[in-house]
């Protein structure tokens, strides 16, 4: 038998903004591209001057209260589950070793009986494991995106206490700003800011979507 499974996630690698954000922004430069240069004119003349405010959005969404919080349940769940898994395993090495002790002295359809119930556990096991793993997934992505949202939220009321009409994520990896002044930066600002209006996020058991159990696949006795 394989070696079985065993439950991994990255809690720190966090969810990437949708890429759907991308190819909105590529349509806009193609739009803009196809005005005629009367209009491409006029709509430089109409646009305001830049002011800018800079944040690194994913430090503000992971070292806020909110976002520490969802780490820790999570990384709580991961424990657990990591327990439950080993005692699992255990468990199943176990049988395995003792139907393989037993192959001499049972008959070839009795054996083969049996091996088919230990596979069966074992692809039930391993189906466990994928579950737990979509869950951990699911209830890391949709509470991290409260947070996001929430986060945006305030940066748009900043947004237009301060006047500005530009706000650049700055993160590592998430643009190419070369430089800005810290006068500019509202990291920690926007942090507090999510900190008082979402103090804590409680995370709960997502809803998987059930789907038909696929017919079991037994590999034969050798």
């Amino acid at each position: 038998m394989s070696k079985l499974p065993e439950l991994q996630i990255g809690i720190a690698q966090m969810i990437e903004r949708n890429p759907s954000r991308i190819w909105l922004a590529a349509a806009v430069a193609i739009s803009v591209a196809f005005l005629t240069p009367a209009a491409q004119s006029q709509q430089i003349r109409n646009l305001p001057a830049p002011v800018v405010a800079v944040i690194d959005f994913k430090r503000a969404v992971e070292e806020s209260e909110a976002g520490k919080s969802i780490i820790k349940q999570i990384n709580e769940r991961h424990r657990r589950i990591q327990k439950e898994i080993a005692a699992d395993t255990a468990a199943l090495e176990d049988t395995k070793a003792q139907l393989e002790q037993k192959r001499a002295v049972l008959t070839p359809d009795a054996f083969k009986e049996r091996w088919r119930a230990f596979q069966i556990r074992v692809q039930e096991y391993r189906r466990g494991v994928q579950t737990e793993q979509k869950k951990l997934d699911l209830m890391l992505g949709q509470n991290i995106m409260k947070v996001e949202v929430k986060l945006a939220e305030i940066l748009r009321d900043m947004a237009q206490e301060m006047g500005a009409n530009l706000v650049i994520d700055a993160g590592p990896g998430r643009g190419n700003v070369l430089f800005s002044d810290s006068k500019l930066v509202v990291t920690e600002q926007a942090k507090a800011r999510l900190n008082k209006i979402l103090p804590d996020i409680k995370v709960v058991e997502p809803v998987l979507k059930q789907r038909p159990n696929p017919q079991l696949q037994v590999p034969k006795v050798k």
